[in-house]
């Protein structure tokens, strides 16, 4: 099913072989970090193994069986044959029925089982919605890669690549956690935004309360957010000062749409980059601090150069490869 494979030849290439060892009782870390590395080669990775874990869960769904394990043998006796299929079918009903009464959905059944992660990946230019079986909600931007894992303890979601907005379902028994490089963010019922960039992560609150974590490192430490701010961790885990955002702001990207408000060309820049396959470089670094303000459709990048040329005077060539040079106008 997959064409991308893992450096390693004693790993797996494909999406179903990649189940089977995760499964398997003899699976290690080594093996977990394998498969993330496999993941992040290509989306095609992360769609494919979704659907053949998908398949799974349901295949795992349908085997139920209606004579206990170690059960006695039941004396042959002769009775009706409508009575004999009634009692036949009556475990599979009960074991319909009590999944429905407890807030039923095949997902109740990874609480009980060592099941490995879901993944969910967008291409670039891509958004996606993922409803999840709690009542939460993912939305995914641009060239964006998760792992979901229901447990016991806890809702998780691990950000591999890219950026998300979660609007989380409460559960006070059941905290909803998305890791992203070194650190976590923890939230009970809320919308927040985490966004993983080469060598940091921004965590943006818009709803309730979260906690960003980064403990676990020497330098780092736990903060609680208010609504409406935004943090930044580093690589080596240290938080940065909480600043005020702008909601609409924030959350402009959900809606296909990207607001800027007096910010620096080069931000602006690297922002539309991670909508398109041609990348738009400056020829000279100090383009990068005019300051630009405005409202573009994302991977709209005909109509922002239009924009900057009538606006700033910046002009636009191709330079080679998938590269869109912008230069300003000669006088």
């Amino acid at each position: 099913m997959n064409t991308a494979t893992p450096s390693h030849q004693d790993f797996p290439d494909s999406a179903e072989g990649w189940l089977a060892r995760l499964l398997s009782p003899d699976c290690n870390a080594s093996d977990h970090a394998a498969f993330e590395d496999w993941l992040a080669m290509s989306s095609r990775n992360a769609l494919d193994y979704a659907e053949v874990e998908r398949i799974h869960q349901l295949a795992g769904a349908l085997r139920v069986d209606s004579t206990p394990r170690g059960a006695e043998p039941i004396p042959t006796t002769r009775m009706p044959t409508t009575r004999r299929r009634r009692t036949w079918y009556r475990p599979v009903a009960w074991a319909a029925a009590l999944m429905l009464a407890v807030g039923g959905g095949l997902w109740l059944l990874a609480d009980f089982q060592s099941t490995p992660a879901t993944p969910y990946a967008t291409e670039i230019g891509k958004q996606r919605r993922v409803d999840l079986p709690d009542g939460s909600a993912l939305v995914l931007d641009t060239n964006t890669l998760v792992q979901l894992a229901y447990e016991r303890s806890q809702r998780r979601v691990v950000l591999l690549r890219g950026r998300l907005q979660a609007s989380v379902a409460h559960d006070v028994d059941r905290p909803f956690v998305v890791a992203s490089g070194v650190g976590s963010v923890r939230a009970l019922g809320t919308v927040f935004q985490v966004e993983r960039r080469d060598e940091s992560t921004v965590v943006a609150l818009l709803e309730g309360r979260v906690i960003v974590d980064t403990k676990g490192h020497s330098s780092g430490h736990a903060i609680e957010l208010h609504p409406l701010q935004q943090l930044v961790y580093d690589a080596d885990g240290k938080l940065g000062t909480p600043r005020s955002i702008d909601r609409n702001v924030a959350e402009s990207w959900t809606r296909g749409r990207l607001v800027f408000k007096e910010e620096r060309l080069a931000d602006l820049i690297a922002e539309f980059n991670r909508y398109s396959h041609d990348q738009l470089v400056l020829s000279q670094a100090e383009l990068g601090e005019i300051r630009v303000s405005g409202v573009f459709n994302a991977g709209d990048q005909s109509g922002l150069l239009a924009t900057l040329r009538q606006g700033w005077g910046l002009q636009a060539k191709p330079v080679g490869g998938n590269r869109i040079e912008l230069s300003a106008s000669k006088q």
